[in-house]
């Protein structure tokens, strides 16, 4: 009989376990989701600003169950260091530019063709039309998910020694670019002698004239303070520049179907933000960088016309290396859509 009873209270004890877990189920479903999203660039650059702004949607949308939050400056390390953690799974959130994003998948090269978009208008309709979002989706065989395309901006060129005004003056400049083949040929195939760095070595390299000369948005010129160490700024405006909120494929991966929905549609929201803010501080970092003693000056149509029939051979090369298919259907999705 004490066998019994025992064995009795041990199965009651069981029921009791095996209830409470069930209980707690739901509470686990609804747990706290940390994530980190690290930016390459100032709290005073858009893409820290969209950052921060998708942090505050995703809190807003799940009610703070859902944290993010935000490193600038490169705390988390470079563009490349943080797209490894990214893949690592060590990291949840980052939004390099689509050039350092080649690196790892060949196709996203293709945006960086020099000249290629006419007006911030065509990049919308191509970044979030049809082509835009298969290229996206590619990025599930690195890992990664793409969520949405950022603005960074038309890129010009500043540096310490001369004005821009013809292809030619950029003869002999050491120019930093981005650790990118195509930005490498474009301004070595433009007279230069390209140096790839990252960014958050950029002014040093600036300061002890290891380099002459940098090219970016203006944005990046005003927020990284380059005004310091370059005198000329010349609009070339040689290719537009888009960065992509991506996210880590293994955190992606744990999420709960509405988890993923909630931070699709935060992204969405945070992309228009992110855009607008880009475009108005892009027009005041002009005027403000000539309040800082830079000297501007207009690169003609004509001028940059000029460039890009220098640039062909470069152009012809990396249409190869991107693939022949992925940029004749990219010239397509531009042709589409008006200037």
């Amino acid at each position: 009989m004490m066998k019994q009873s025992k064995f009795s209270a041990l199965l009651s004890a069981v029921a009791i376990a095996v209830a409470c877990l069930s209980l707690g189920a739901p509470s686990a479903v609804a747990q706290e989701i940390k994530a980190r999203f690290g930016t390459s660039l100032p709290d005073s650059h858009p893409q820290t600003l969209g950052a921060r702004k998708f942090a505050e949607i995703v809190e807003q949308k799940s009610g703070g169950r859902i944290k993010v939050t935000v490193y600038s400056g490169a705390q988390l390390g470079s563009d490349q260091q943080m797209q490894a953690a990214l893949r690592g799974g060590t990291q949840e959130f980052t939004a390099p530019s689509t050039a350092t994003l080649a690196n790892l998948l060949k196709e996203f090269g293709v945006f960086g063709l020099p000249f290629a978009f006419a007006s911030e208008k065509q990049a919308d309709a191509v970044f979030d039309g049809p082509y835009g979002q298969s290229m996206l989706a590619k990025l599930a065989e690195r890992d990664l998910v793409g969520l949405a395309f950022w603005e960074n901006g038309f890129r010009n060129f500043t540096n310490s020694r001369r004005p821009i005004v013809k292809a030619e003056d950029m003869a002999g400049l050491k120019v930093r670019t981005m650790q990118n083949n195509l930005y490498i040929d474009m301004f070595n195939g433009l007279g230069a002698n390209a140096v790839p760095m990252p960014v958050n070595e950029l002014y040093t390299a600036l300061e002890t004239k290891a380099v002459d000369a940098q090219e970016n948005p203006f944005t990046v010129v005003q927020a990284q303070k380059f005004y310091d160490v370059q005198k000329y700024l010349s609009t070339t405006g040689h290719a537009y520049d888009a960065q992509v909120l991506i996210a880590s494929k293994k955190f992606w991966d744990k999420l709960s179907a509405a988890d993923r929905t909630l931070l699709q549609d935060a992204a969405r929201e945070a992309t228009l933000y992110q855009r607008q803010v880009s475009r108005d501080l892009n027009a005041k970092a002009r005027a403000d960088l000539v309040k800082e003693g830079m000297l501007v000056n207009d690169v003609s149509d004509a001028e940059r016309k000029r460039m890009r029939e220098k640039l062909l051979p470069v152009i012809v090369k990396h249409q190869a290396v991107v693939g022949e298919e992925t940029a004749k259907e990219f010239f397509v999705a531009i042709a589409k859509v008006p200037n």
